[in-house]
């Protein structure tokens, strides 16, 4: 039932855009309550001076899937009219995403953010970091003046998690040991709990039921595992175009994610790959991995891990009340998994 549903909510892509406008992206919002809050974003931002300010709107303009405020907006529409509650709960959502890809920049000595020059490339560490620092205050500063205490806990608990994972991934670099359950570990700390916290916040907005808000927190957790796994294979397979980075460039910084893990565990390819990756991977070697990952079908057997994900997602929702909210989420998943950037 679950995979026909992927099947016909992928027929016509075009209806599930939710990409933001950018210079490299003119699609148009396709969901208006997303248009709110934009203008809060912006609003927010405005309120910034100098180099903040210049840095934040760079990120604010570069094209954002805006996913995190749209799943805590459905979420709560599950449950009742959209509020202005649940407005500035998903206002709070995407800053803490923006601060967190900033942070993650400075970590990652990253050079490019979806194919632009990042912040830390142009002004350096100290300002990336501030920047960082602003947005999160921003957030807390949202939450705490409109008494949003439900939306600040999921938000608060999502932030120490996050962290959790960077530190695990930096202590795990290059580490070919790392095995399925350790992945699943971190991309919960990495991804899914933020996804997770969105959708326990928009529904705590719209006054879910304990239970509800459950469901819609598995639901999220399960597609920030969807949405990471895709982004793993995307590492290898996408165009870097519209990925904004170089193939394989989460390999080459010593990040073992499924798809290798899966070749590591095939009883053919995984001990050359063990003995091939001992050094650390550089960009000469690439083309042997790939080609060990197609034949090994470690890039199918990841993406049908993600399917599994998105199935199970979807699972949390059979016991939400049919409505249009709902069927923005179960359309949200299958955008999630057939992405390509």
């Amino acid at each position: 039932m679950m995979t026909i549903l992927l099947e016909e909510s992928t027929s016509n892509p075009e209806k599930f855009l939710y990409n933001t406008p950018s210079s490299n992206d003119k699609s148009p919002l396709f969901f208006p309550e997303l248009l709110l809050v934009e203008e809060r974003l912006k609003q927010t931002i405005d309120k910034a001076q100098g180099m903040i300010r210049q840095s934040c709107s760079q990120l604010l303009t570069s094209g954002g899937k805006r996913l995190r405020p749209l799943l805590t907006l459905q979420s709560g529409m599950c449950f009742g009219p959209l509020n202005t509650a649940t407005i500035q709960a998903s206002v709070a959502a995407e800053l803490i995403h923006m601060a967190s890809l900033i942070h993650d920049d400075v970590i990652d000595h990253s050079d490019l953010r979806r194919g632009l020059p990042t912040i830390n490339s142009q002004q350096g560490n100290l300002a990336a970091v501030l920047t960082g620092d602003y947005l999160f205050a921003e957030a807390f500063h949202i939450l705490s003046s409109h008494q949003l205490l439900a939306s600040m806990n999921y938000l608060v608990e999502a932030i120490q998690a996050m962290c959790t994972g960077e530190v695990d991934q930096a202590n795990r670099q290059f580490d070919l040991s790392v095995s399925e359950n350790d992945y699943f570990e971190r991309i919960s700390r990495k991804t899914g709990i933020l996804l997770a916290s969105s959708c326990r916040s928009g529904a705590a907005t719209a006054s879910a039921s304990n239970e509800d808000i459950d469901r819609l927190g598995n639901f999220g957790m399960h597609l920030g595992y969807a949405y990471q796994i895709i982004d793993d294979l995307l590492d290898f397979t996408g165009d870097p175009q519209q990925t904004g980075k170089p193939v394989a460039a989460d390999l080459i910084n010593g990040h073992i994610t499924l798809p290798i893990i899966y070749l590591l565990k095939h009883p053919l390819y995984g001990p050359w790959a063990g003995e091939f990756l001992q050094d650390k991977p550089t960009p000469e070697k690439i083309p042997k991995i790939m080609q060990a990952l197609i034949s090994s079908e470690a890039l199918d057997e990841a993406f049908s891990t993600a399917l599994t994900c998105v199935e199970t997602a979807l699972s949390y929702l059979e016991e939400i009340s049919a409505c249009p909210s709902k069927t923005v989420l179960t359309q949200l998943a299958a955008k999630v998994l057939y992405r390509n950037s």
